[in-house]
């Protein structure tokens, strides 16, 4: 045992470094990239899974032209590797059964890929024209009219008022007020379907501006109904009161 001088004590042993914690040097950064990783790699895998060689679209089997109405037999199926925006521009196999019947607005060459842009719906049912009226409300049942209503249009005239449009299906109601160039200031449109002659007579009194709605949904047709004389029918008004 080694003597000390009097008045010196043993010098204190120097405490261990202390250890780093795991979570000091594994930082909330690592742990994002960590996250960040495992969660692409499973979103990878599901998307192989789901779609291992590319996604089907629609393509056409023979050339259709502008115009022709499209069927499920129009179309064969071919995958394809694109971006989703690439891929939204297409035709999906999914989306056949939806598109039947819709119309193309441009010729398809066979064994082209078909482009949502190509083909557009029916303007309406039979070969009708689907035709808009800008009207008051107050002259349209109130308003109260809704897609799949039918109605009659009557105009007035300087000497009769006679119905124009017989038993019309409305094909959509809007409601929202129009204010831009070119445009109708009302703010209620009804959108009908007319075959060519009714839309020569409803663009004509349109143009006169002297029209009202009446809703026939479940009522008898109009059908036979002569126009009537202005002056008769102020006549039975004032034998009525």
């Amino acid at each position: 045992m080694v003597a000390l001088p009097i008045g010196e004590t043993p010098a204190a042993a120097a405490p261990p470094a202390p250890r780093r914690r795991f979570t000091a040097r594994f930082s909330s950064g690592h742990l994002v990239m960590v996250v960040a990783g495992l969660l692409g790699m499973v979103l990878a895998l599901a998307a192989l899974r789901d779609d291992p060689g590319g996604v089907e679209v629609a393509v056409a089997t023979h050339e259709i032209r502008a115009g022709e109405a499209v069927h499920a037999g129009d179309f064969r199926t071919e995958r394809v590797q694109a971006t989703g925006r690439v891929l939204d521009s297409f035709v999906r196999i999914r989306d056949l059964r939806r598109l039947h019947g819709q119309i193309a607005v441009a010729t398809i060459t066979a064994g082209d890929p078909v482009f949502r842009r190509e083909l557009r719906p029916r303007a309406a049912r039979s070969g009708l024209r689907a035709m808009s009226i800008p009207i008051d409300p107050s002259r349209a049942v109130g308003g109260r009219l809704a897609a799949g209503d039918r109605i009659d249009v009557l105009f007035t005239g300087d000497r009769e008022v006679s119905i124009i449009v017989r038993d019309a299906s409305v094909l959509a109601v809007d409601a929202k007020g129009r204010a831009g160039i070119g445009e109708t200031t009302s703010p209620f449109t009804v959108t009908i379907a007319v075959d060519a002659r009714q839309s020569q007579l409803l663009a004509a009194a349109i143009a006169d501006g002297d029209i009202s709605i009446a809703r026939t949904t479940g009522a008898r047709s109009s059908e036979g109904t002569r126009p009537q004389p202005l002056e008769r029918a102020g006549a039975a008004g004032a034998t009525a009161r």
